[in-house]
């Protein structure tokens, strides 16, 4: 049973992000084709409340970006009066102080801050938006109201700046920071750029993560996927690194899958256009969520989805990504 969805709520976003997909073939959170719908509050929470009657727990806001959304307090009141635990993903432009009580006291206990380099110029790089000192700020705001966890997409590009950047969330007194891979996307492509940037972190910066900060990462069970976590100093920001090799399959839906993605099968996606799939690329697995919830027929509608979360099994499936989508990956060496 699915416990958890990615709801994209906005379809805009200041920054032009490296990493970020774009395509028309693309049917996951904001990524739904030529479509410009966003769907409102009512529409999103209708949704919300039948998937809640099914078994959903767990709601992550996501986009674009969430704050550019000035119904977003609204939003997350109404999705935590149904039950659901509510996180947001968010650049941090938005964050302040004011804003971070708002929707503490709408039900938010938990916002998430993307932050991939610890400096100004590369910052710039990876964003396309001279704003390093403005998110900094954001993240000042939401820590003195919240936990804040930052997000950093790991590439060759920025993987020297890890201490760096661990080292200044102590700072920050942030609880978290994850750590995660580069996602090649199938139905998107460009090969070059994923051969170029990945880094399988359990390889290659684990080991050097943990001479630098005197711990060891220990396992974390994650529906979907595998993760690790230490502390990089007593007390101080809790270090969340992606493994790589592990995902849930479901051999009905994967075994024979032409874009063999790199994620596997661990939560929902709901665009803003209100395309419901949990997969990517497999568009003919997905359903018109906003559609069948106007008609009254989106409850029977899941049951495709329960199926695959029920049916799925952990796979060590690296090299059948590699092997079906044509990539190449060799070890580097980040010492």
């Amino acid at each position: 049973m699915f416990t958890k969805i990615r709801v994209a709520v906005s379809r805009h976003c200041e920054m032009n992000c490296i990493y970020c997909p774009r395509g028309p073939n693309i049917n996951m959170e904001n990524y739904d084709g030529n479509e410009q719908y966003c769907m409102s509050t009512e529409e999103i929470v209708g949704i919300m409340s039948v998937l809640v009657s099914q078994g959903l727990k767990e709601v992550h806001f996501t986009g674009g970006e969430p704050l550019r959304r000035l119904d977003l307090t609204n939003l997350v009141q109404q999705t935590t009066a149904l039950g659901a635990h509510v996180e947001l993903n968010t650049n941090g432009l938005g964050v302040t102080v004011k804003k971070a009580l708002e929707l503490k006291k709408a039900g938010l206990d938990f916002i998430k801050i993307s932050l991939d380099a610890p400096n100004r110029g590369a910052f710039l790089t990876f964003t396309g938006l001279d704003a390093f000192e403005k998110v900094v700020t954001g993240i000042k705001s939401a820590v003195s109201v919240m936990p804040v966890r930052l997000n950093c997409v790991v590439m060759r590009y920025n993987v020297k700046s890890l201490v760096p950047l661990i080292k200044m969330a102590n700072e920050l007194n942030v609880q978290k920071i994850h750590l995660l891979d580069l996602t090649y996307y199938p139905c998107v492509g460009d090969k070059e750029f994923w051969e170029r940037e990945f880094i399988h972190l359990s390889k290659e910066v684990l080991k050097p993560l943990e001479r630098e900060f005197n711990n060891r990462f220990r396992s974390i069970p994650i529906y979907g996927c595998c993760f690790y976590e230490m502390e990089s100093a007593p007390g101080g920001t809790v270090v969340v690194l992606k493994e790589a090799q592990p995902t849930m399959r479901s051999e009905s839906h994967c075994g024979q899958c032409s874009g063999y993605c790199h994620e596997g099968i661990f939560t929902l996606r709901l665009s803003a256009g209100g395309y419901l799939n949990f997969c990517p690329c497999m568009n003919k697995y997905g359903i018109n969520a906003l559609q069948l919830w106007r008609e009254g027929k989106l409850a029977e509608s899941l049951q495709v989805f329960s199926q695959a979360f029920d049916e799925a099994i952990p796979v060590d499936s690296f090299a059948t990504f590699l092997g079906r989508n044509g990539l190449r990956y060799e070890e580097g060496n980040i010492e």
